[in-house]
């Protein structure tokens, strides 16, 4: 590779994309690597701020940035991803299904730490659909050696990212509230089975009953009975003498992993086992609020990850909502740094 003032480089192949940036308007290859430059050239790419370019010299010692990034890339690609073609240096590397994002940090650190090696993710247990990038990867300059390469494809075969598809679930859905069973106040949670729908579950049933424990109990059993995989509870989790959900839950038999988590919204979560089967307790801020800790937990139970106490304490660090006016989520600081 060469290095030549672009008047002098008539003729001879460029090595690398050339950018056109345009603020708040465009970003885009101007000529492409590979292109031969022409006299006609010459203005544009002294008005792009080019007066030198880097051009082929044949026979390259080293391995050329598009192709470390696919190599990198390729080393990285696990069931359910694929890559993109290059662009200006970068490969991405896209999902194929919906499912949750795994992320080895330890190893992605040891990847950036290689010599003029770039690698990117999206954050550990993030959501994601088909053909969203999960992760991008490049190098800094224009061409790596053959070691330093070997060394970051080494420990992207050893596994940064991973694709949790999300499971075929269904569920069954028991609104409690002796008010909402009498008629007292009216019922909310049509959103709720709307939210579940959104996520892929198929929802066989929802029930309405009031605040005594038996019926609560028998309500989720018939459910499960029913064929449900998952049993979502809403309301009645707070302190409130008249709210007896949790002691519903446990007398179904159930085991009790979590009561409470650092998510706000979401304060009041649960979440509870029977035979193999979850139980989420869902308090009432699942009526008004946007995104609230069931948001966080549940795809992460349809990913196949069996959430503890100690995952829910996890989520303290991005469990704080903004409340933005337009919701985002999970494009946003909310669960992103758990």
């Amino acid at each position: 590779m060469r290095k030549l003032k672009v008047e002098e480089a008539v003729g001879e192949r460029l090595a690398h994309d050339i950018t056109e940036v345009v603020p708040q308007k465009k970003k885009e290859v101007a000529f492409a690597r590979g292109h031969v430059i022409r006299k006609a050239d010459v203005k544009r790419f002294l008005d792009l701020g080019k007066r030198y370019v880097f051009v082929a010299s044949g026979e390259e010692p080293e391995i050329h940035e598009e192709e470390a990034a696919g190599r990198m890339a390729q080393a990285a690609l696990r069931d359910h991803m694929e890559l993109s073609p290059a662009k200006e240096g970068r490969v991405n590397i896209r999902a194929t299904v919906n499912g949750l994002l795994s992320v080895n940090r330890r190893r992605l650190a040891a990847m950036n730490r290689v010599k003029d090696v770039l690698f990117a993710t999206l954050p550990d247990a993030y959501p994601v659909r088909p053909g969203d990038v999960v992760a991008s990867t490049r190098i800094i300059p224009l061409s790596i050696s053959e070691d330093l390469l070997h060394e970051a494809e080494r420990i992207a075969r050893e596994g940064i990212v991973r694709l949790e598809p999300f499971v075929p679930m269904r569920a069954g859905l028991v609104v409690t509230g002796t008010e909402v069973y009498t008629g007292r106040v009216v019922d909310g949670s049509s959103a709720v089975e709307e939210k579940l729908r959104g996520y892929g579950l198929d929802v066989i049933g929802r029930r309405i009953v009031p605040d005594e424990i038996e019926q609560i109990r028998d309500t989720i059993l018939e459910l499960f009975r029913l064929g449900a995989d998952l049993v979502i509870t809403t309301s009645g989790l707070s302190v409130d003498p008249d709210d007896l959900t949790k002691e519903g839950i446990e007398a179904t038999g159930a085991k009790v992993v979590a009561y409470g988590a650092p998510v706000f919204p979401g304060a009041m979560f649960l979440i509870a086992t029977l035979n193999g089967r979850y139980i989420l307790g869902a308090p009432a801020c699942v009526y008004y609020n946007a995104r609230t800790a069931l948001d966080v937990v549940l795809p992460r139970i349809m990913a196949g990850r069996r959430p503890t106490k100690g995952d829910l304490v996890k989520l303290a660090h991005g469990g704080l909502c903004l409340h933005c006016e337009v919701c985002h989520y999970p494009n946003c600081v909310f669960a992103g740094g758990c």
